[in-house]
């Protein structure tokens, strides 16, 4: 089965494809096209550009950049569960298919009893993490915790935490998984809220922004350019003292997590048995 995901680029939302498919799918996952059946998974892949070849397995992906699939794509697609009911909606789809983000899955692969050690990390959004960030949050007495490092990794640190800051939607699925409270931020016009609202509605919970200036690597030569970048890198690091002590992080119900998890497990058990 040819494992459809976003490759251009590390990024710990979609090498979560790689790290939590092979411990719910028997079928072996291949990364090139060649398959006649093509697993869609974690990633916000539903639009213009899925395969356009081969039986689409759609397994928790999201809608929420380009165009929506083609007739055909959709056609070939059998739709097991979407992210949440922004997808649902968006494409027509029976609402009780929208169950969650497979991330969450991570609740079922980890420890849910690790020592923390760390009181307050921040997990960036990939198109916007550099050096300067991380030595500010330094600064600002926050763990850093970069998104493209390995997988296992960033799962050890996100569940060594007390409480996550993140602009990455899925640092803080991570976080809902390992039972990690939670305060998201927006760092950059990058971000896209419909995409975490569509994820947090599949939890019943409602997603407010805090914000952070937008910090450029380098920022720029000229005089003016570096005067701005040093009060943005002041107001950074005063913000992030703020947000590590606020009282905002939030978890949703275990109730409602492990009701999906429980229908999400269901579908994957039935998936194996085809």
């Amino acid at each position: 089965m040819y494992l459809y995901r976003y490759r251009k680029r590390p990024n710990f939302g979609d090498e979560l494809n790689e790290y939590l498919w092979p411990r719910f799918i028997r079928a072996p996952l291949e990364p090139e096209p060649g398959s006649e059946d093509v697993l869609v998974g974690i990633g916000t892949l539903l639009n213009e550009r899925l395969p356009e070849q081969g039986t689409l397995h759609i397994l928790g992906t999201g809608y929420g950049y380009g165009a929506p699939p083609t007739p055909d794509a959709m056609r070939r697609a059998k739709i097991h569960f979407v992210r949440g009911p922004l997808t649902a909606k968006t494409l027509g789809l029976d609402p009780s298919l929208a169950i969650s983000d497979p991330g969450i899955l991570l609740n079922r692969t980890e420890d849910l009893d690790q020592k923390k050690d760390i009181d307050c990390a921040f997990m960036p959004h990939h198109g916007l993490c550099h050096d300067r960030m991380k030595a500010l949050c330094e600064d600002a007495g926050v763990h850093f915790i970069h998104p493209e490092a390995s997988c296992e990794s960033v799962i050890d640190q996100i569940g060594r935490s007390r409480k996550l800051i993140c602009s990455a939607m899925h640092g803080a699925i991570a976080a809902e998984a390992l039972r990690v409270p939670w305060l998201p931020v927006i760092t950059s016009p990058e971000i896209v809220p419909d995409k975490w609202q569509d994820w947090a509605a599949s939890l019943n919970i409602t997603v407010s922004f805090r914000k952070l200036p937008t910090l450029w690597s380098p920022p720029e030569s000229s005089i003016k350019g570096r005067l701005v970048a040093r009060a943005k890198a002041t107001a950074f690091e005063h913000r992030m003292r703020a947000l590590a002590r606020s009282r905002h992080f939030r978890l949703g119900s275990d109730h409602r997590l492990n009701e999906r998890l429980a229908r999400m497990e269901g579908i994957l058990n039935a998936f194996n048995e085809v």
